[in-house]
């Protein structure tokens, strides 16, 4: 456990004396960054021509702040049409429920998630409207590990015309008609919790955010 605070420093302030004493803690580097608190010194020992003994004792507090989220893009699959629609600002935590709009394709999505800060977010929908409203609620320990579909043409344009979502508990879908060409993303020690699309009418392409699922 003490090669946790290997490399770490506290940062004192006040004057060397031969009498007890103490000194103001106001920072650090490492396990002790943004430390505040007292060092008090008192003589245990006197050696004689050898010097003093001295005792220490630290009392301090270390604020401490929650490690970056760190997610990845993956993707998109499906086609070129439509416009944009991706997550431009909070950073996504957790994946907290999907929506899905289809009918002989995906029309659209709808998605909620918890952000960096703690704060749900929800976004959509992105497409049109379908014939069909799914939606999923996932449990607070549920994890997206793999979400798979195809893509097709409709009409001139490329569109994803099936959707299917697998977590640590269950498979949910296919949604939408499965046809054309197949995709997959399976993932290893990461979770999926966002989503960025092209829609229009239709949702021409998907892509999706993962994140480590253990953070360190």
């Amino acid at each position: 456990m003490l090669f946790r605070f290997k490399g770490s420093t506290l940062q004192v302030l006040g004057t060397t004396s031969i009498r007890d004493g103490e000194w103001a803690i106001t920072g650090g580097t490492g396990e002790f960054a943004f430390a505040q608190g007292v060092a008090t010194h008192i003589k245990s020992k006197e050696r004689g021509g050898a010097g003093r003994d001295w005792e220490l004792r630290i009392r301090a507090t270390c604020l401490t702040f929650p490690k970056p989220v760190l997610v990845t893009k993956i993707g998109p699959w499906g086609g070129h049409g439509g416009k944009e629609f991706d997550i431009r600002e909070s950073v996504p935590q957790h994946l907290e429920s999907v929506t899905i709009r289809s009918g002989v394709a995906i029309d659209s999505i709808v998605f909620s998630y918890i952000d960096q800060a703690g704060k749900k977010q929800t976004l959509g929908p992105w497409g049109g409207d379908g014939e069909l409203t799914d939606t999923i609620t996932f449990a607070p320990l549920e994890i997206v590990k793999e979400v798979s579909g195809t893509t097709g043409t409709f009409g001139r344009d490329t569109v994803v015309t099936s959707l299917t979502f697998v977590t640590n508990v269950r498979t949910y879908g296919p949604f939408g008609k499965p046809s054309g060409t197949a995709f997959s993303v399976p993932l290893t020690d990461t979770s999926v919790v966002g989503f960025f699309v092209r829609a229009g009418r239709l949702v021409n392409a998907i892509g999706v955010y993962v994140r480590p699922s253990v953070q360190n």
